[in-house]
């Protein structure tokens, strides 16, 4: 007699091309990415149809599916249907064959409206480009679904609310993320020409970053390389594993600082060459060593050498080194290992002078004309 709990793939279920059902290729998109109507800035796209060559499609769902790949064509029958797409200022229906030289007009749907919160951060650069902070453990970067408030964004929106109100449109752009339970140094854009110019420097590796990691031992290393690629596991959508769903290439130096007097830990110096998501988590597990307190990649939080504390994930954005978005020279942004990962530390007899980074300078980089 068979089973009669379904298994893994069952639960998940599979979709045409064997992947689980919730997993969404590359490419596809859905009705969250599409353009969003944001307070200060316009609330509609425009644009002429171009010649029509023989043999393209004329119907306006059709067109709409070429000019907007990834989008699926119910999508944007409901945007007409819905009177959101207007052809020469009057709404139409998906049938409508389109001709070289008519107006369409999108009415872009209403952009979240975030809040301000008051929120603990600390300021560790400030100009009128950009803003560099240290983003405390157990709080979300940015707004999304399911997380409309509390976050890392809605405590910026607060500290600079004077500004905001002055101008609307005030620019106050999120270059890159850190997990929710990952604290450290981060950067903010407060002007459209740095947004680009950070987004870039990100882009193509021409900034360093270094992380501190209290990790399960025994560690039998003082350096060590991990080159795995990375993506989503099929199992589980919110976990990352090696050569998981779309893996892309990732590669971490770790390097050993100090192991506790038992010989059960070491507090580690994690230097990624690429920037994926839970990239060191999963290098850390992938070596044997996850990291304290991550119980998604094996970490523990129970220890009896915790001495009854129940750690985060212990993992910590040590540095940060740039050129400046606008003048080019080169800057580190610095946040000092946190009390909760260094008390721990200390109690398991990890205990010392950190060593400084070696870090080389970033590559140059001009801001784009």
């Amino acid at each position: 007699m068979g089973s009669s709990h379904p298994s893994p793939a069952e639960r998940l279920g599979q979709n045409a091309s064997g992947h689980p059902a919730w997993y969404r290729p590359k490419g596809v998109k859905t009705k969250y990415d599409f353009p969003k109507a944001k307070p200060g800035r316009p609330d509609r796209l425009e644009f002429d149809v171009g010649e029509r060559k023989p043999g393209r499609p004329r119907r306006l769902d059709k067109y709409l599916l070429e000019r907007f790949p990834g989008y699926s064509r119910s999508f944007l029958q409901k945007m007409i249907k819905d009177g959101k797409i207007l052809i020469n200022g009057k709404t139409t229906k998906a049938s409508w064959h389109v001709s070289t030289g008519e107006h369409v007009t999108l009415l872009l749907p209403e952009g979240a409206k975030h809040t301000g919160e008051e929120i603990a951060f600390e300021v560790v650069y400030e100009d009128e480009f950009f803003i560099a902070l240290v983003k405390p453990a157990g709080i979300i970067v940015h707004p999304a679904r399911g997380n409309k408030d509390g976050t890392l964004y809605n405590g910026l929106l607060h500290y600079f609310k004077d500004r905001l109100a002055a101008d609307p449109s005030y620019h106050i752009g999120t270059v890159h993320r850190l997990d929710e339970q990952t604290s450290g140094v981060m950067v903010f854009a407060l002007d459209k020409k740095a947004h680009g110019e950070l987004t870039r420097q990100f882009e193509y590796r021409l900034l360093s970053k270094t992380y501190l990691c209290l990790v399960h031992g025994p560690v039998d290393f003082e350096s060590r390389e991990v080159d795995a690629p990375l993506g989503v596991d099929p199992t589980m959508r919110t976990r990352i594993a090696v050569k998981g769903l779309d893996a892309r290439p990732a590669q971490t130096r770790f390097e050993t600082l100090f192991r506790s007097a038992c010989g059960q830990y070491a507090l580690l110096r994690a230097y990624p060459r690429t920037g994926r998501s839970h990239q060191i988590r999963v290098h850390a597990l992938e070596m044997g060593h996850s990291i304290v307190g991550d119980e998604l990649y094996q970490g523990r939080c129970d220890d009896a050498a915790f001495g009854g504390l129940r750690p985060r994930v212990c993992l910590h954005a040590e540095s940060l080194t740039l050129c400046h978005p606008i003048h080019g020279h080169p800057m580190t942004l610095e946040a000092p290992l946190t009390e909760d990962i260094a008390g721990l530390a200390a109690r398991l007899g990890i205990t010392g002078v950190l060593p400084p980074p070696q870090v080389a300078d970033p590559k140059h980089s001009k801001a784009p004309e």
